[in-house]
């Protein structure tokens, strides 16, 4: 019965670890800060599949960006919109991404570091269970001291 209970309460907990991985679902845990979650219906050019994408801020601790990875950034007209990274140039000490619209598709789109909110970890589906599995996520990132699970006192 208690295996049960415990299965049913982990549930939402299993699906964002099978959806993002078990180093994203962690890593959030030690640095809640640097995850957002985002519904996508308010940013134009993502996936229209996807309800929401998980976005991982450039404040974190180990942010880079790398060939193929997907950033979500503002552009020249206060848009957001989403690239992917073709090509990473640093010239004088600024950082230039050239961006593909779409794997298929060229562009000679130059995005600067400045202008890059983060980079999408990945995204899903817009349903009632997984909206359920993102705000539990989220609260217990957010509200409860889950970190202790995962990490041991050293001064033990």
């Amino acid at each position: 019965m208690f295996f049960v209970f415990f299965l049913i309460v982990n549930l939402p907990f299993l699906t964002i670890t099978h959806v993002f991985g078990i180093e994203t679902f962690i890593d959030s845990f030690k640095y809640p800060n640097s995850y957002q979650f985002i519904k996508i219906d308010k940013i134009s050019f993502l996936d229209a599949n996807a309800g929401f994408i998980l976005l991982e801020k450039a404040n974190h601790q180990g942010y880079n960006i790398q060939e193929n990875d997907i950033i979500l950034y503002y552009t020249t007209h206060d848009t957001i919109q989403q690239k992917i990274i073709n090509k990473t140039v640093s010239e004088n000490g600024v950082n230039k991404y050239y961006t593909l619209t779409s794997y298929t598709t060229d562009s000679n789109t130059i995005v600067y570091e400045y202008q890059i909110i983060g980079k999408i970890k990945g995204n899903f589906d817009d349903t009632i269970w997984n909206t359920l599995c993102i705000y539990m996520w989220h609260f217990s990132i957010e509200k409860l001291n889950t970190i202790s699970f995962f990490y041991s006192n050293e001064s033990e």
